[in-house]
C-alpha cells in the first residue's frame, strides 16, 4: 500500500511537472543572472543570457557548476540573497576536500522539509512512528533533514545522534523506536553490537528504515533487512541541492523517484558532458529549481547512475526514476587499466553469509605493478581453515567482476577501525610517480 505525503504534487501529470520546472528554470536562471557575479561571467563566456532559455531542452545551453566552482567562491560568493535572509548553513561532510557551504532561507528550510517528508512517507513514516535519527547533529546535513521531515510528517523524534552504538540499541528498547535513518553500513554495525548485547535486532520493535550519505549494494540492503527484520528504503540527495531528499525509492523498489517539481536531472557522460541515451549509465548533473539562499545551476555531483525510461510508476509517482548509485566518478580507481568502483567489490562480499558489515580496498605498488587487497571483517571468529576457504571464495568471485586476482586478508570483527560517518572503503597507497 503505497502512501503520499502531498499526493498532487508526487502524481501530477508529466506534461504538468514539465510546465512548471520550465517555469521554475527561468526564475531561477534570472536569478542567478542578476544576483551571482560567477553565473553572470559564465553566462558572457557562453554568450547566453537568460532569455534564451525558452525550453526545457535550452538547459543544455547553460553553463556546468562544479564543486572546484563552489571552493573557488566559499564561503558566500554564490549566494543570491544576504546573509540576514539566511537562518542556518550547512556544511558537506568534506570527504573529497574542502567543505562546500551552504545557507537556508526559511523557504529553502521548508522546501527541505516538504522533499524529506515525502521521501519518509514513501519508505513508509506516519505521525504514529517513534523515530530514532542516529546521524550526527552539526554542520553535516544528514541529521536535521531527516529531522525536519520527520517532524512535518509528526511523527515522534527521537534526535540521538552520532555513535555510541550501545547507547542507541538501549534507546531503541527504552522508547519502542520503530522507524529508523542513518548511514547503511553504521545500520550493520549496530546490529552487532545488539547481538553482542545479547539482543537480537529482529525482537526490538524496528519495521523501517530509510540509509543514505554513501551507496550501498543490493547485498547490504538484503543483509540489514534480514538482520533487523525491516523494510529498507535508500535515500539520494546532496549538500549542495539540500542535503537528503532529493529522491526515494518506492515500495517497488525498482529506482529511485527524484522530485522534479524542486530539481531538473540530467544525466551526461562524465567526459564529453554529452547526454547519454535512455537507460544509459553517467553523471548525474542537477538543477536547483524553488532554491532561494543558494541555487545551482547544472550542478556536477560525479554520482554515475542512470535514468529509467519516462512513464507512470506502478506506485502512482509521475517523478523520474534513476538506478541507485553505482559510485562516485571521482571514487572510480583504476587498476591495471580496469576501471574499478568500490561497490562492484561490495556487492561480491555481501552474498557471503560469514562477511561482516566492514571492508575496505587497499591499494600498494608491488615491482612498478598495482596491487589490490581486499581487506574484510567476518561476523565471528573463524578458525584458519575457514578463513582460507573464505578468502578463496572471495578472490574468485571479486576476480570474475574485475578480471584480476586480487589478494584477500580476511580479519577478525571490529579489526578495521571507524574513520568517521561514512566507511572509507579505498586506501590508496601506490607509488606516486
Amino acid at each position: 500500500m503505497e502512501h503520499f505525503f502531498n499526493t498532487k504534487m508526487e502524481t501530477l501529470p508529466k506534461k504538468k511537472l514539465q510546465e512548471l520546472q520550465l517555469e521554475r528554470l527561468q526564475n531561477t536562471v534570472h536569478l542567478v543572472y542578476e544576483t551571482v557575479p560567477f553565473y553572470k561571467n559564465a553566462f558572457k563566456k557562453l554568450k547566453v543570457t537568460p532569455a534564451d532559455i525558452k525550453t526545457l531542452e535550452d538547459i543544455r545551453k547553460l553553463p556546468l557548476t562544479t564543486k572546484d566552482d563552489l571552493r573557488k567562491n566559499a564561503p558566500f560568493g554564490l549566494m543570491t540573497t544576504t546573509l540576514e535572509s539566511c537562518v542556518e548553513l550547512h556544511a558537506s561532510s568534506g570527504t573529497t576536500g574542502v567543505p562546500v557551504t551552504v545557507c537556508y532561507t526559511r523557504g529553502d528550510l521548508e522546501v527541505w522539509s516538504e522533499v524529506m517528508a515525502r521521501c519518509l512517507t514513501m519508505s513508509g513514516l506516519t505521525k504514529k512512528d517513534v523515530f530514532q535519527n542516529p546521524i550526527p547533529y552539526g554542520t553535516f546535513t544528514g541529521a536535521f533533514g531527516f529531522h525536519y521531515g520527520a517532524q512535518k510528517i509528526g511523527a515522534l523524534v527521537i534526535p540521538s545522534g552520532q555513535g555510541q552504538s550501545e547507547r542507541q540499541i538501549k534507546l531503541m528498547e527504552y522508547y519502542g523506536t520503530t522507524f529508523l535513518s542513518g548511514v547503511a553500513s553504521y545500520m550493520v554495525r549496530l546490529g552487532q553490537v545488539a547481538l553482542e548485547m545479547g539482543i537480537d535486532p529482529r525482537r526490538l520493535k524496528v519495521r523501517n528504515g530509510l540509509f543514505g550519505a554513501e551507496m550501498f549494494t543490493p547485498g547490504l540492503k538484503t543483509r540489514i533487512m534480514d538482520a533487523w527484520g525491516m523494510d529498507v528504503h535508500d535515500i539520494y540527495g546532496l549538500t549542495e541541492m539540500c542535503g537528503p531528499g532529493v529522491s526515494t525509492d518506492c515500495d517497488q523498489h525498482d529506482g529511485l523517484h527524484l522530485w522534479e517539481d524542486h530539481f531538473l536531472v540530467e544525466c551526461v557522460d562524465p567526459i564529453t558532458l554529452e547526454p547519454v541515451g535512455p537507460e544509459e549509465e553517467g553523471e548525474l548533473v542537477l538543477t536547483t529549481l524553488t532554491k532561494e539562499g543558494m541555487p545551482l545551476l547544472r550542478y556536477r555531483t560525479r554520482d554515475i547512475a542512470k535514468l529509467y525510461d519516462q512513464g507512470t510508476c506502478e506506485c502512482g509517482r509521475t517523478h523520474v526514476r534513476h538506478s541507485m548509485i553505482k559510485g562516485r566518478s571521482d571514487d572510480m580507481v583504476i587498476i591495471r587499466g580496469t576501471n574499478i568502483y568500490p561497490g562492484q567489490i561490495e556487492s561480491v562480499l555481501m552474498k557471503h553469509p560469514l562477511v561482516g558489515g566492514n571492508w575496505r580496498m587497499v591499494l600498494t605498488t608491488e615491482n612498478d605493478v598495482d596491487m589490490l587487497t581486499v581487506e574484510v571483517e567476518t561476523k565471528q571468529r573463524l578458525s584458519q581453515i575457514e578463513s582460507e576457504q573464505l578468502a578463496e571464495t572471495l578472490q574468485s568471485g571479486i576476480k570474475a567482476v574485475i578480471v584480476f586476482t586480487p589478494c584477500i586478508d580476511v580479519l577478525a570483527p571490529n579489526t578495521i577501525l571507524e574513520t568517521g560517518l561514512k566507511a572509507k572503503r579505498v586506501i590508496d597507497n601506490r607509488k606516486k610517480e
